[in-house]
């Protein structure tokens, strides 16, 4: 989440930056993925990345959010696609929902029992 908002105060799209704006974007999501899910992203392609979600229980919500920024993603470097300003938008927001809808967050008392059970 921190990378997401650090990406975003870098205003690289709104600076003719898109290029470079996807390739952090994809970079921060396909860690996010390989940390989360130890599905090796960064080495994969976009429909790889996506196999691998066949057999994970997240909601197909998430998928087509991360499947909708990938895709963009890879027309930009590739393809060299010139989104409009809104795609920009939505494919960040799309990577941040669909972090946020992954995400483990571990509960104060998770923490501590956790912590209990080091000692």
């Amino acid at each position: 989440m921190e990378e997401l908002e650090k990406l975003r105060q870098k205003k690289l799209w709104q600076n003719n930056k898109i290029k470079e704006f996807y390739t952090e974007l994809t970079e921060i999501v396909r860690k996010y993925i390989e940390g989360r899910f130890s599905i090796n992203a960064l080495e994969m392609t976009t429909d790889e990345i996506m196999e691998s979600f066949k057999s994970i229980d997240i909601s197909e919500d998430a998928k087509g959010k991360l499947r909708q920024m990938l895709v963009l993603a890879d027309m930009v470097k590739f393809a060299k696609e010139q989104p409009v300003p809104t795609e920009n938008e939505q494919s960040f927001n799309n990577a941040l929902d669909y972090v946020q809808s992954t995400i483990i967050v571990i509960k104060e008392e998770e923490k501590a029992d956790y912590k209990d059970q080091k000692s």
